[in-house]
């Protein structure tokens, strides 16, 4: 299982793409936070953008915050959890292979950036992650379309006359499917950079560590245990501003939630990894037999 989240930003709505834009950037008003969370940007890139906004990508998505007709979508965030295995090189270039099937087929303009910081929970491990931004309007024709006509509705008859066109999921024949193929997707190209570079990991269940295939899958947890008969459960969720909060009180509310989110995704890694787990407790009796063995020759 991974993160995988898909949102949408709409014109006049509280959320803004130029906000996100900033937020994913760690620019303007969101340069702080890069700061408090002890965050690494490790990588900032846009592409397929019209030629008004190749080097300031900024400008497009304010732009598509001015020039969207109400109601409209301005753009889509996807929000990927990338695999602490990796390095920060072998992330970018997963990155790259997620924004090529995502965008690049069909020249949607984006922006995107890793982030990684340190886990709230146990203040050790890596959390890196992708955040991707990107409009659906296509580049794919070539025209060079100013900023007050790029967002206009499109013209098929006329496309040099109207705005850019819109390639949305049911374009696409996606429909409410959308979802469920963009995790495919992502499940397909992650686990094909972990055959690469990182092919099996270490996991800690019930303080022994054992060596493990890994591999992440796109099902939920309901749909893996059907699948497969384990018996995983999902965590309980606490807010991020709970999380992050200075206040000593809410601190000491929420410290039972974290110490039954630990002893749930222990378990889920016993339901995961169990002849693993069961295969090393054998190899450890096995030795410590022998060593016993040899202490008493």
């Amino acid at each position: 299982m991974f993160y995988f989240d898909l949102r949408h930003n709409r014109k006049q709505s509280s959320k803004s793409s130029f906000n996100g834009y900033c937020y994913i950037t760690r620019s303007k008003h969101f340069k702080l936070n890069k700061i408090e969370l002890n965050e690494e940007v490790e990588f900032v890139c846009s592409g397929n953008m019209p030629e008004w906004a190749e080097y300031k990508p900024d400008r497009f998505w304010i732009a598509a915050d001015k020039y969207e007709k109400k109601n409209s979508r301005t753009s889509s965030h996807i929000t990927i959890a990338l695999s602490k295995e990796l390095n920060s090189e072998q992330r970018i270039e997963l990155s790259k292979n997620l924004i090529n099937a995502f965008c690049d087929e069909f020249k949607f303009p984006y922006s995107c950036a890793i982030h990684n910081h340190k886990g709230v929970l146990d203040g050790e491990s890596d959390q890196p992650h992708l955040h991707l931004q990107y409009s659906e309007r296509t580049t794919l024709d070539d025209f060079e379309r100013p900023p007050e006509l790029f967002f206009r509705q499109y013209r098929p008859k006329n496309p040099e006359r109207g705005g850019a066109q819109k390639i949305t999921a049911d374009v696409l024949g996606l429909g409410r499917h959308q979802i469920r193929h963009m995790r495919q997707l992502t499940e397909k190209l992650i686990n094909e950079s972990l055959e690469i570079y990182a092919p099996m990991k270490t996991v800690r269940i019930y303080d022994i560590e054992v060596q493990v295939p890994n591999r992440v899958s796109c099902l939920s947890n309901e749909d893996y245990n059907a699948e497969f008969g384990t018996k995983l459960k999902d965590t309980p969720q606490i807010p991020h501003w709970e999380l992050y909060s200075a206040d000593p009180i809410i601190q000491m509310d929420i410290k039972p939630k974290i110490e039954e989110i630990k002893k749930i995704r222990e378990e889920n890694l016993f339901e995961l990894y169990k002849p693993f787990y069961i295969a090393e407790l054998q190899r450890q009796h096995k030795l410590n037999n022998q060593s016993d063995y040899d202490l008493s020759m």
